[in-house]
């Protein structure tokens, strides 16, 4: 087929692609890592977080989010935001008993606290136990 100017090709939409920073901080990458690969562009994140699109934009570059607006990204992207203690901080005796679990289950300490993390913060619950 001929494309003239009154018969001119159809173009697809545009697809607008979110990039990661790389100078950004672990956080915000991941925030952008995500709409990438969610789909989500500016617009969309704005609505589900209610963070204005210049706002989400400018933390490529200039500025840094606060947790607030952080957490509201990501929660609008399907995550949760939990500290995660890190094996010094914990007291030695904890980390003693949950050595022989982590052995147990073929995980490093450090994933094993993590793990225990989890399931203190409810990201792993019980199912329904009949009563």
């Amino acid at each position: 087929m001929t494309y003239t100017r009154r018969n001119p090709e159809i173009k697809k939409p545009r697809r607008m692609r979110v990039t990661v920073p790389e100078h950004a901080g672990p956080h915000v990458r991941l925030v952008f890592a995500e709409m990438a690969r969610q789909g989500v562009n500016y617009w969309e994140l704005e609505g589900r977080s209610g963070i204005q699109k210049a706002t989400i934009k400018a933390w490529r570059y200039k500025n840094v989010p606060s947790l607030t607006s952080l957490e509201s990204c990501l929660n609008a992207l399907g995550w949760d935001l939990i500290p995660l203690p890190k094996d010094r901080v914990i007291d030695a005796s904890i980390l003693e008993e949950l050595q022989p679990i982590a052995d147990r289950l073929g995980l490093t300490l450090g994933d094993a606290v993590q793990f225990a993390t989890e399931i203190a913060v409810g990201l792993h619950s019980k199912p329904n136990m009949p009563t």
